[in-house]
Parts: structure tokens; C-alpha cells; sequence
């Protein structure tokens, strides 16, 4: 009667044993083929680029800021970098960002730091305290058409002869506003950031291990756990089956 009690529920448990094992073995399976092969599948050299399997690694994708700043010129900050179209400009600290066009083929930006720059994109002059460059740095405009910044409460206006900044009481009038960047260049400038620090190889080398979910070794210790339990309720039932038949 007991032998009759047991041999259904251990073969019950067997068999769930035995799927959560498919799934386990199946997923150590795959990623292990990835990792034998990832020299030639180039696995290093390919960076993640999944904004869900970046939040793995607690990488959240840069928010792109664009002026249209010509016919067919953007300036763009992604991250902390400063892009001229696709091209990387200089790293910037944290604060404000803006433009304004001060003359046909020149441009003030604000990045952390003043920067003039010229139409081509290079850069002519940083701004800095030696300049008398006010802080924080902020918003860019013109006050009564001559260019002028906001900076906290105050505004101040740039003498371009002397590259010197000056007080005014004049109201700020922003002239360019962020705009929405060509499809083509925002999708460039998404993947500009990315780092082959954070690869295809890294990711199979944490779902192997079960880093990606905080399993870590704990992975490895169920998937032995539970070959054991599979071993010892099989052989259970075979034996059982076999005392049965005699």
C-alpha cells in the first residue's frame, strides 16, 4: 500500500525534476555553444545595443539634444559628448545646453563650457573664466539682436570684438530651439556611445553563469541539485518496478 502511495508522486516529481532540467540545460547549452565560438563570431568586438539587455548592466541610453545650426548641420549632445552631424566635438561637464548663430559662419554653444565655433565644426575658441565667461552657463539668445546668455537670474551680453561679457537688463529672446535630428543621424549618434566594454561576449559569458540575474553560482549548484534528485527518484522507480515484477 505505501509502495503504491509513493510511486505516483515520486514519478509526478520526476518528471517536473526532468522539464525544469530541459530548460536549464537547453539555456547552459546554448550560451555554451556561443562561448565556444565566439572568436569566430567576433562576440568581443560587438557591443551591446538593446536598450532592455543594457539595463542589465544599469546602462541607460543617452537622451540626444539637436540644434539645426545650418542646411544640413546639427549640433548635438548625446551623453556627455558634443557631436558636430556624426562627429565627436569634445566631452562636456554637466549644465546647460544651447546655441545661437552669431554670424553666418560662426556659432556660440554652451556644454559645460562656451565654445565658438565655426561652420565646419571645428573649434575656434573655448571661453573660459579668462574671458570673464559668467556661471553657471546658461540659455543663449539675443537681447535687443546683440547675443546674450542667461545666467541664473542674470543675463549678460557678448561683445564679440573683445570676446568680453557685459551686464544688460535687456530681455533674452531665444533664437534656436531643439529640434528633431534626420532619422539616420539620431540613430548614428544612439550608437555612437555605445562600448565594447559591455559585448555580446560578456552578456553570454553572465547568462552561462547566471550573473545576469543574481544567480551566480547558485545556478550551477541547482542544475547539480536537481541531476542528483533526477538520478536517485529515477533509480527509485526502477526499483520499485523491478521489485514489482518479481
Amino acid at each position: 500500500m505505501l509502495r503504491k502511495t509513493w510511486r505516483p508522486i515520486l514519478w509526478r516529481w520526476h518528471k517536473r525534476i526532468g522539464l525544469a532540467l530541459i530548460l536549464l540545460l537547453f539555456w547552459l547549452s546554448v550560451t555554451g555553444i556561443f562561448l565556444n565560438h565566439t572568436d569566430d563570431l567576433d562576440l568581443a568586438e560587438q557591443p551591446l545595443g538593446h536598450s532592455l539587455l543594457l539595463k542589465l548592466y544599469g546602462i541607460e541610453q543617452p537622451q540626444v539634444i539637436s540644434y539645426g545650426v545650418g542646411p544640413s548641420a546639427w549640433l548635438s549632445l548625446a551623453g556627455d559628448m558634443l557631436y558636430w552631424n556624426d562627429v565627436k566635438l569634445t566631452r562636456c561637464a554637466p549644465g546647460a545646453f544651447s546655441a545661437v548663430a552669431i554670424a553666418e559662419h560662426l556659432i556660440l554653444a554652451t556644454c559645460g563650457q562656451a565654445l565658438l565655433l565655426l561652420s565646419d565644426g571645428q573649434i575656434a575658441e573655448r571661453l573660459g573664466a579668462s574671458y570673464g565667461t559668467p556661471q553657471p552657463l546658461g540659455t543663449l539668445g539675443r537681447c535687443d539682436a546683440t547675443l546674450c546668455m542667461q545666467s541664473g537670474s542674470q543675463r549678460y551680453l557678448l561683445d564679440f570684438d573683445q570676446l568680453r561679457w557685459y551686464r544688460t537688463e535687456s530681455p533674452l529672446e531665444i533664437t534656436l530651439v531643439p529640434s528633431e535630428p534626420p532619422l539616420a543621424l539620431r540613430d548614428t549618434l544612439n550608437k555612437q556611445w555605445l562600448t565594447t566594454d559591455v559585448n555580446w561576449e560578456r552578456l553570454m559569458l553572465d547568462l552561462h553563469a547566471g550573473r545576469s540575474f543574481g544567480l551566480g553560482p547558485w545556478l550551477m549548484d541547482g542544475v547539480a541539485i536537481l541531476i542528483m534528485v533526477l538520478s536517485l527518484s529515477g533509480l527509485g522507480i526502477w526499483l520499485a518496478g523491478r521489485k514489482r515484477r518479481r
